[in-house]
């Protein structure tokens, strides 16, 4: 808190404030270190002046100590009372038996335990102790003892801190007074700076100019301060005449925009129009497409009826090479009939609209499978629990038995495989059929699902071509993707994705439900 608000104040206020800290920290310090001092030497001092007295004392009660003249030695004692320190003394013989005691405070019977082993002295919370050999001839014939409060102590302590109180409050007021005239020096041209910076924040005036009071690091911002200014003023007079000439382009732009909408509003009523006519156009074609469809399968119908009638009839009359000839007749004009059906229900994937709904995959694997009814040679296996999905159920059926037709069609081993199996990746459902058939040449993986492509000729392998051509549109229509991954000679694996939330199929779509080979 403390800080926050000193951040607050004024430069002025914070100059002097920073002055006066460190003046009052470098006397707090000085003082410190000189109370110190005093407080060491008046110790000092005491320790010496009670070591006189005990060499005093010592000197002149040697004799009574050898005769053990206790009231001599009283009397000796009784000059302590001139020292108004000492509160104790005592004089022991040899023998540490005490032969004259001193007491300050006549009231005082207490014995005053000292607690030595030789001579020295320490010092307690509230005296000094001191113990002093008595010799005569080099040997010790007893011992003195003396006892001194801290009363120098506590007074010189008191004195030197009253002193120095005083000497501080001197110094920190002549430090105030020189701080208060010193620091304008530094916070003047710095409050004149703020003053021109608000009053161009205010007035948008760039063209004011900071007045430099000295070269220092103030100077040097007080002319940066006025580069600065010089700098927006040119940029200000340029955003002035861009917005000029931006406007102008503005009004070009609008009337370009203007007319750019009233051409593509035009170009929009065409293209509805237009949008218009290719629907009638397209539904003209879809029904050209089936009665053309059924207007070329009435004679083809016919021509293989008449091939037909002709083989029973005239068995006995035709040859070999006949027979041969009209089988393939009656062959290709059947064949022309798939192609046809194949074509239309091409055409209508898409088109028309089935009711969707929760589709199990399983039920659909297993209804293909009873439909085709694959020889016993060949396997289909299931690798895994299949997904519901949101769909038609004729288009799946028919997406899955044009793979699993294919599959079955083109097996070249004696005993063929074909499993199916889904993958859950994200928002997808990953399908795939696999089979250990002749496989695919990667060159031929994308040209498979072009409509009419086979990969062997029509004679060796019945087939129109457009099995996979109608999987890939059923897999588009519904966001999906499908691709073939093979090794020649080491069977395909035909992949595809269906969403898992299955999107709606257009307004009059429909996947139409016929197979083809």
């Amino acid at each position: 808190m403390i800080f926050t608000r000193f951040h607050d104040i004024t430069i002025k206020n914070k100059l002097t404030a920073i002055i006066m800290l460190t003046s009052a920290t470098a006397l707090l310090m000085g003082l410190s270190a000189f109370i110190t001092w005093e407080y060491f030497d008046i110790k000092k001092k005491m320790v010496a002046n009670l070591s006189t007295h005990a060499a005093i004392i010592a000197d002149n009660t040697k004799a009574a100590v050898v005769y053990e003249n206790a009231d001599d030695a009283r009397e000796m004692l009784s000059a302590l009372r001139a020292a108004p320190s000492i509160i104790h003394a005592r004089i022991c013989t040899e023998d540490s038996n005490t032969l004259a005691i001193f007491n300050k405070d006549p009231n005082d019977t207490s014995t005053h335990v000292l607690q030595f082993k030789d001579e020295g002295y320490y010092f307690t919370h509230n005296s000094l102790n001191l113990q002093k050999n008595i010799v005569l001839n080099n040997e010790k014939i007893g011992t003195i003892y003396l006892k001194s409060n801290l009363n120098e102590i506590k007074q010189g302590a008191t004195r030197t801190a009253t002193i120095g109180a005083i000497i501080a409050a001197i110094i920190t007021f002549v430090t105030f007074l020189v701080s208060s005239k010193l620091q304008k020096i530094i916070s003047g041209p710095i409050l004149s700076l703020a003053m021109v910076a608000k009053d161009v924040s205010e007035n948008k005036d760039y063209s004011t100019r900071a007045l430099k009071h000295s070269k220092d690091e103030v100077g040097q911002l007080i002319d940066a301060f006025n580069e600065m200014l010089y700098e927006i003023q040119e940029r200000d007079l340029e955003l002035t005449n861009l917005n000029e000439k931006l406007e102008l382009r503005v009004k070009e732009r609008t009337a370009d925009l203007v007319n750019a909408n009233t051409k593509l509003a035009k170009l929009n009523k065409e293209l509805e129009e237009t949008v218009v006519k290719l629907t009638a156009a397209n539904i003209e074609l879809a029904d050209f497409a089936h009665i053309a469809a059924h207007d070329l399968k009435a004679p083809l119908r016919a021509i293989g009826s008449l091939a037909g009638m002709i083989v029973e009839d005239y068995t006995d009359r035709l040859d070999e090479q006949g027979q041969k000839q009209l089988n393939l007749l009656i062959q290709r004009t059947e064949r022309m009939s798939e192609l046809i059906n194949g074509i239309l229900r091409y055409s209508e994937i898409g088109r028309l609209s089935n009711e969707k709904r929760q589709v199990d995959i399983n039920q659909i694997i297993e209804e293909v499978i009873s439909n085709i009814a694959p020889p016993e040679n060949i396997e289909i296996k299931v690798e895994n629990k299949l997904p519901s999905i949101n769909s038609d159920k004729t288009s799946l059926i028919q997406l899955f038995q044009n793979l699993l037709t294919n599959a079955i069609k083109y097996m070249d081993k004696p005993q063929g495989l074909i499993k199916v199996g889904c993958i859950e990746e994200d928002d997808f459902w990953k399908f795939y059929v696999s089979d250990n058939g002749p496989g695919i040449d990667k060159k031929y993986h994308e040209k498979i699902y072009t409509i009419f492509q086979t990969l062997k000729r029509r004679d060796e392998v019945e087939s129109t071509g457009i099995g996979l051509a109608m999987v890939k549109k059923i897999i588009t229509l519904y966001n999906g993707k499908t691709w073939v991954e093979s090794e020649v000679g080491h069977g395909s694996t035909f992949f595809f994705t269906l969403p898992k939330e299955k999107r709606e199929v257009k307004k009059h779509e429909k996947l139409q439900t016929n197979i083809v080979g």
